[in-house]
């Protein structure tokens, strides 16, 4: 009799291996990395980050086993680079070269060319990187909008075969994460979380892209949340004369939580509406071009609506 002859057996045998490494992780067994939170964190005291090290580490194994190997190369790359700024406190050029290398070389891999588009994408793909990273303040918010956005596409479109695997591993291993995170209250992500998951989401974006799945209207509208809140906040904070590489307490799910004292009402909100924005992406798919857009700028314009609404809030 074999064991784990089931995909499912291999997603438990995951899950176990994941939750172990936390659980020894959390409970002082392995090295542990902490970092004190500022005056403009949401948190207070000391904090136990480099849970992304437990997470992406493994799971760039799992790429590579899969096939994806500059991409799992990539990830591992973000991860440990990630960690290092999580105890060392990298400088900001530092850290941009490398995104830089690795948004470079991901979409040669993935065939982009020096042209305009080339160039928009790389642009585009860098953003991210930093976007999601601005966004991982508070417990639950990015990883429940990676289960969001990689959960939902699983479901609703096509994917290479040899992604999957990556995909439900990566939900998995989320899962489990929120239970540290937002359950116990004990466990933090770090850049060596929020890096690599903003790739892994960007890979997926373009992996599905190339494969005509999805476009660039339909992706920007899956992440609009996220997008919105802190293009707003960093436009926000120029017009105000507000050194823009400062950490601070802008962005709205920040003001929100700072009203609310509790994150995971925030965190699920905000999951909440980018499933709607996932499926009207999905729902627009097959409109004509005019349709598209029209939707496009009708969901951002209420998210900005919304962002402005609030803008007082937590002031």
């Amino acid at each position: 009799m074999m064991w784990f002859d089931t995909p499912w057996q291999w997603v438990m045998l995951w899950a176990a291996l994941i939750f172990g490494l936390s659980y020894l992780y959390v409970n002082g067994r392995l090295i542990r990395f902490s970092d004190q939170a500022g005056h403009r964190s949401l948190h207070q005291g000391s904090v136990l980050t480099g849970g992304g090290f437990l997470i992406f580490l493994p799971l760039s194994l799992v790429m590579f086993s899969s096939g994806w190997y500059l991409p799992a190369a990539m990830l591992m790359v973000l991860t440990v680079v990630g960690l290092l700024d999580d105890i060392y406190a990298l400088s900001a050029a530092l850290r941009l070269f490398v995104q830089l290398a690795v948004v470079l070389l991901t979409l040669g891999y993935m065939g982009f060319d020096s042209s305009l588009w080339g160039l928009f994408m790389a642009v585009s793909f860098l953003w991210w990187l930093n976007l999601f990273n601005f966004m991982d303040g508070a417990n639950g918010l990015v990883a429940m909008h990676a289960i969001v956005t990689l959960g939902l596409p699983l479901i609703m479109y096509d994917m290479p075969i040899a992604l999957n695997p990556v995909v439900v591993f990566s939900l998995v291993a989320l899962f489990v994460y929120l239970y540290f995170n937002v359950g116990l209250k004990c466990l933090f992500m770090g850049d060596s979380g929020s890096l690599p998951l903003a790739y892994l989401i960007g890979l997926l974006m373009l992996v599905m892209m190339n494969a005509g799945s999805l476009n660039l209207i339909q992706v920007l509208l899956m992440h609009a949340v996220l997008i919105i809140d802190s293009s707003l906040t960093l436009l926000n904070r120029l017009f105000r004369g507000e050194p823009i590489m400062q950490a601070h307490r802008s962005h709205l799910y920040q003001r929100l939580i700072s009203q609310i004292t509790h994150h995971w009402p925030v965190s699920l909100a905000y999951a909440a509406l980018t499933a709607v924005c996932c499926i009207i992406a999905y729902m627009i798919g097959d409109y004509s071009l005019t349709s598209q857009l029209l939707w496009f700028f009708g969901v951002n314009t209420f998210l900005m609506l919304v962002f402005f609404h609030c803008r007082r809030i937590g002031r």
